[in-house]
C-alpha cells in the first residue's frame, strides 16, 4: 500500500463522491441516478471520502444492468439510518461510540444488505479508492478496496472525529477520515492524470469553509498533532476543490451533480424527512445533471429510488 492513486490510463474518467456525514443521503440518490445512464465500469477510476465511500461501495459494486443492488443503498438511507437506530446520544452509555460503525457497517453493510464486495475481484469491475488519513505519516493517502478490507476501509473512512473514537486500525496502522486535511481531493486526481471527471458533492459548490476552530479541532484529537492540521488544512481542501471545480484546468472536464442549496439534514442529522428529502433530491438532481450519459448507456430507472423525485418535478411543472 504506497497510497497513492494509480496513473489515468484508457479515457482517463474518474468518479469522485464527497463526504460529509449524513449529508451523504444526497450522494446514494445522485448515484442511483448515474446508474441509470453510466455504469461503474465506464469509469477507470472510482474514488471516495468520508461517508460518500458508503455510497460509493454500493455504486462500485453494481455490475451493468443490475440497477436493484443499489436499492439496497437507498433503502439504508430511508428506512435504517432514521432516528437513533445508529446515532444515539445513549450508545456512549453502552460503550459504543456516538455514531456506531458497527450496526452501520458490519451490520448493515455485511448481513442485512450486503455489499457485492466479491465484485471487486471482477476483472471487469473498476478499481475503487477509499481516501483516509494516515495517523502515523499525517497525510491523505488512497487506499483500494478489496473484499478483506472493505470494512475496515469503511470504518476508517467514516471515523468522524468525536462522533467516533476518531481513528481505525488497518493493516497494523491507525487511520481516520481523510476530511480531517482534505476532504474533495480534485487535485490528486487531476495529478494522477484524470481528465474527465464525475463529481457527486453533498452540500452546494458555492459553499465555502472557515477554518476548523482550535478548540474543535483539539477536541477531536487531544495532544495529537491532528489537532493542528486539521486546523490549517481542512478548509483549504475543501475551499481548493471547489475552486478547481468551479475554474478547471485547460483539458479537463467536470460533470457535477449537487445540490444548490444546503441539505435540510446535517452532518448527524437522523430526520426521516430530512433523510427521504436528500435521497430524493440527489435522484432528481442526478438525472438532471447525468442525462447527457444516456446516449452510452440504456436506462433503467427505478421506480421506488425516484418515486418522490418525479413527482416533485411534475408538481413543478404544473405549477408553472
Amino acid at each position: 500500500m504506497n497510497g497513492t492513486l494509480p496513473r489515468a490510463r484508457g479515457k482517463k474518467r474518474a468518479l469522485l463522491v464527497e463526504g460529509g456525514g449524513m449529508k451523504g443521503a444526497f450522494a446514494g440518490g445522485a448515484l442511483h441516478a448515474l446508474h441509470n445512464f453510466r455504469s461503474a465500469q465506464e469509469y477507470d477510476l472510482i474514488l471516495a471520502v468520508s461517508s460518500g465511500a458508503c455510497s460509493a461501495a454500493y455504486y462500485a459494486t453494481t455490475p451493468p444492468h443490475e440497477g436493484k443492488h443499489l436499492e439496497k443503498n437507498i433503502r439504508i438511507w430511508r428506512e435504517d439510518l432514521t432516528g437513533w437506530k445508529m446515532i444515539s446520544p445513549l450508545n456512549p452509555i453502552i460503550g459504543r461510540p456516538f455514531l456506531d460503525q458497527g450496526y452501520l457497517i458490519d451490520y448493515l453493510f455485511t448481513h442485512k444488505y450486503p455489499i457485492n464486495r466479491d465484485w471487486l475481484l471482477h476483472e471487469k469491475s473498476t478499481p475503487f479508492y477509499i481516501a483516509v488519513t494516515s495517523m502515523e505519516r499525517h497525510r491523505v493517502e488512497f487506499l483500494r478496496a478489496q473484499p478483506d478490507n472493505l470494512n475496515d476501509l469503511l470504518k476508517a473512512a467514516t471515523s468522524l472525529p468525536v462522533a467516533t473514537f476518531g481513528k481505525h486500525e488497518l493493516g497494523g496502522e491507525q487511520y481516520s477520515d481523510a476530511a480531517i486535511l482534505n476532504p474533495l481531493p480534485v487535485e490528486e486526481l487531476i495529478r494522477a492524470g484524470y481528465k474527465d471527471i464525475t463529481v457527486v458533492l453533498n452540500s452546494p459548490l458555492s459553499n465555502q469553509s472557515p477554518p476548523v476552530p482550535r478548540w474543535l479541532s483539539a477536541l477531536a484529537f487531544p495532544g495529537h498533532a491532528m489537532a493542528d492540521l486539521m486546523h490549517r488544512n481542512h478548509h483549504v481542501g475543501y475551499n481548493r476543490g471547489r475552486e478547481i471545480i468551479a475554474n478547471p484546468p485547460r483539458g479537463v472536464r467536470f460533470h457535477l451533480a449537487a445540490p444548490q442549496q444546503g441539505l435540510a439534514v446535517g452532518l448527524t442529522g437522523t430526520s426521516r424527512a430530512d433523510l427521504n428529502a436528500a435521497v430524493d433530491l440527489g435522484y432528481l438532481m442526478g438525472l438532471e445533471a447525468f442525462e447527457k450519459f444516456k446516449s452510452s448507456h440504456r436506462t433503467t430507472r427505478s421506480l421506488r429510488a425516484g418515486r418522490s423525485a418525479r413527482k416533485k418535478s411534475e408538481a413543478r411543472k404544473s405549477r408553472k
